[in-house]
């Protein structure tokens, strides 16, 4: 590290710029301090925009903090000695990110001053009062961001088994400026505290405390706006790797875990570059704002894509550059980082190797690994012993998750560790296998079961790999405000959807259920699902026509019938449609439902493509779907299918008002209720029950008393707690912008609006229908908004 001219640079300056002397004035020393830290930083984001890694900068960052923390330090000893004469022995540790040496432009600085157990007393307490005043008071004074510790070496030790923060950071201690003795004495007992005090305890809390991040924040690399730092595959599942192998090993890096034969020395590079390249992306963000900042906002993309060197003027083809590149070194952070925790906390060796009696009787008594497949079977883990097993029979790649499915078999670290550096073996003879295509196809065919295997293949790269279709699109940002994840990740959500359909894991899909249960082969929605948004690899527009000619090719090699390509392309094809019908047209107009039918034609079909749009919006973001939307597509589904079966036809006016003749309604006359039935259009009482043709009724006696052009409305409100939402019924004459001044109304209220429906008497009279939810999605019930 210090052989670096970029390191040796600081610290000439630092000797130029940093010249404390006795009796200065601690505003002047103020003044130097910030000067040197904006000349450096300065030079940091030059060699930043120059496209220096992100480990070189972070690097460099600690240095320059670490040639001023050491001046400061110099300066304090003087300022002690002046005082107290004699100075016991005492150093000053960096830690955390700082002892590791990885600085962003705004991360936190961690020290820690450590002193002797002989350091006692008064003096001790004048040393401390001098350290602060002299070291911390001129950082903070400067902006910068200090956390700080005192403690003697026995102190330091208990305080680490408080938090396992705490010895996170004290297991990246890095010794900074004092008595080097002391320091190294401290790190070394301290290394070796961890290695004898129950390090497997240790390895199996840091292994739960990754995985409760993990799904804190979302549990996929995926996001549309990831978390650098804390998110999955960030750069604390980096860290995470090394504090381990530090417990386990007491070796620092990724060279202790290549020399043990964790890690290929590729696989090791590859992490390397990856965690480099995350820095980077930090970086980039720290030096755009004033504090620091881990979460790549949506908003933020373009620019920090541009101030990373990506220069294409179409910003979405920028942002997708650069987020494909972000999401795929962030999805090798997440492989190997997964496969290194289960070795490392589950693996036996050093002082974690000890074998007890009990141990050696239970693994006698232990029934013996099941072949299958060449794979070893030991209760529900598949392993091998043979790193040559898919060199032998390269279809083993893809049969080997047939197997981990029809077995509920977890792959075992080292097995998944092979699998990822066997993947050239699937080349175009195994692409075009029709055993192996048939192993597929039985894959997706694992009713309520599907997911797991599709989403284990696809995070070991097998998935794109035997699917190349599908692997163009492996980290395709989606240029919208619905889609959360990338294409290939919504994809595998809308399979895991349907999963959850067959499982009858929610009440509110039962109905879906039955639809799919009433068709030929339910399972068939499987294959559907996979292929609809293959034609995304150039974009969203007309990626429903190109994924069909996609889907034909896919399906030939798979084997499909002619006679489920045919329903299979419908859907893929169609696969918007049903959401455009739902949101555009009035479904209870019998013209509307008859067109959805003759363009649907077939029963089949339309369960299909029922059940697909649900999977398909509740996988594109958590608030998309609500109940109102739920309402309509099912009132959609449920009237096509009337009609296809025979059930519906257009209805008789006469008929639909006989209904609602005997209304009697408290200060109403009969005549003005028969008058209403007249004055309203028939599709009026499709969607109309008698209770909401009485309030109408109600509304308009009342809105008469006002006089016939009153601009004053008559508004009523009723909550649907059946739904969670709001329903306004709203009364007036007629006139010019009337439904858009309203739905503006609602949006001053910051109320949402999930539908709406309208309809004016031939006497000018309107009635307007809307259905809301307030901010946080739930029923209106503040007074003041109503």
């Amino acid at each position: 590290m210090e052989d670096d001219p970029l390191f040796r640079r600081t610290r000439q300056h630092a000797e130029l710029r940093l010249s404390f002397h006795s009796g200065q004035p601690d505003k002047e020393r103020i003044k130097q301090i910030r000067e040197f830290l904006r000349l450096e930083r300065e030079m940091l984001l030059r060699y930043h925009q120059k496209g220096d890694s992100g480990l070189r900068l972070t690097r460099s960052r600690a240095v320059i903090l670490d040639v001023l923390i050491q001046n400061l330090f110099d300066y304090a000893i003087k300022v002690a000695i002046e005082s107290m004469g004699q100075v016991k022995p005492m150093c000053v540790l960096a830690t955390g990110g700082y002892g590791r040496g990885e600085l962003s432009p705004h991360s936190d600085i961690d020290l820690m001053f450590l002193y002797p157990r002989t350091s006692m007393g008064k003096s001790l307490d004048i040393l401390k009062k001098t350290m602060t005043r002299e070291i911390l008071y001129p950082l903070w004074d400067t902006g910068l961001k200090v956390g700080h510790a005192s403690r003697e070496v026995k102190e330091a030790l208990v305080e680490s088994q408080k938090d396992i923060r705490n010895k996170n950071s004290m297991l990246d201690g890095r010794f900074l400026c004092g008595d080097r003795k002391i320091a190294q004495k401290f790190i070394e007992k301290f290394h070796k505290f961890c290695r004898r005090n129950n390090p497997s305890e240790y390895l199996k809390e840091l292994l739960t405390h990754q995985q409760k991040r993990r799904l804190e924040k979302g549990s996929t690399v995926f996001l549309q706006a990831p978390d650098v730092k804390n998110g999955v595959g960030g750069l604390r599942d980096y860290q995470g790797i090394l504090w381990m192998t530090k417990v386990k090993f007491d070796k620092h890096g990724l060279d202790g875990l290549v020399s043990k034969k964790y890690l290929t020395e590729q696989e090791a590079n590859s992490l390397e570059e990856a965690y480099s390249f995350l820095l980077r992306v930090r970086n980039e963000l720290h030096f755009r704002s004033k504090r620091p900042v881990d979460i790549l906002h949506l908003e933020k993309q373009p620019e920090v894509a541009l101030g990373l060197g990506y220069q294409e003027e179409d910003i979405f083809r920028r942002v997708e550059l650069f987020m494909g590149d972000y999401y795929l070194k962030a999805r090798t952070i997440n492989q190997l980082s997964g496969i290194l925790e289960q070795r490392l906390v589950h693996a036996r060796s050093g002082s974690t190797s000890s074998i007890s009696f009990k141990n050696v009787i239970k693994a006698y008594q232990s029934p013996p690994a099941q072949e299958v497949d060449g794979f070893d079977l030991n209760g529900q883990q598949l392993s091998t012993q043979n790193p040559q097993l898919f060199d032998e029979d390269p279809e083993r790649l893809i049969r080997l998750f047939r197997h981990s499915q029809r077995l509920s078999a977890n792959l075992s670290p080292d097995l998944r560790s092979i699998v990822r550096n066997r993947l050239s073996l699937i080349d175009s003879n195994l692409i075009n296998s029709t055993s192996a295509n048939v192993t597929f196809r039985s894959i997706l065919q694992e009713i309520g079961n599907v997911s797991p295997t599709l989403c284990e293949m696809h995070e070991l790269g097998v998935l794109g790999r035997f699917v190349p279709e599908f692997g163009r699109l492996t980290c395709k940002v989606q240029h919208d405000l619905y889609h959360r994840f990338t294409a290939d990740i919504h994809v595998l959500h809308c399979i895991t959807i349907l999963d959850h359909i067959f499982q009858g894991k929610k009440k509110a899909s039962k109905h879906y259920l039955e639809a799919l249960r009433k068709n030929e082969v339910p399972g068939l929605l499987y294959l559907i699902l996979f292929l609809h948004d293959l034609g995304k690899d150039q974009g969203p527009k007309g990626h429903c026509e190109r994924g069909v000619e996609i889907a034909v090719n896919i399906m030939d090699r798979l084997g499909v019938s002619d006679e489920m390509i045919d329903r299979i392309l419908f859907v893929i094809r169609n696969h918007l449609e049903m959401v455009r019908y739902a949101n555009k047209f009035d479904l209870e107009d019998p013209d509307v439902i008859h067109s959805f039918a003759k363009f649907v034609e077939g029963e089949q079909r339309l369960r299909f493509l029922y059940v697909h749009t649900f999977c398909d919006a509740n996988a594109t973001a958590p608030n998309l779907w609500n109940s109102h939307k739920e309402e309509l597509h099912t009132q959609l589904f449920n009237n096509t299918l009337d009609v296809l079966e025979g059930k519906r036809a257009l209805k008789d006016p006469d008929k639909l008002k006989d209904a609602y003749k005997n209304l009697d309604i408290e200060g109403v006359s009969k005549e003005e209720i028969m008058d209403h039935l007249e004055q309203v259009p028939v599709r009026y009482f499709s969607h109309s029950g008698k209770e909401e043709v009485a309030l109408h009724v109600d509304m308009i006696h009342r809105y008469g008393k006002n006089g016939a052009e009153s601009p004053t409305p008559i508004i009523h409100w009723r909550n649907d707690l059946r739904r969670s939402l709001t329903i306004v019924d709203i009364v007036t004459r007629d006139r010019n912008s009337l439904f858009e001044k309203l739905t503006g109304a609602f949006s001053v209220a910051s109320l949402n609006i999930l539908g709406a429906r309208a309809v004016t008497r031939k006497d000018g009279i309107a009635i307007d229908v809307f259905y809301v939810e307030d901010k946080n999605g739930g029923v209106v019930d503040d007074p003041k908004i109503r």
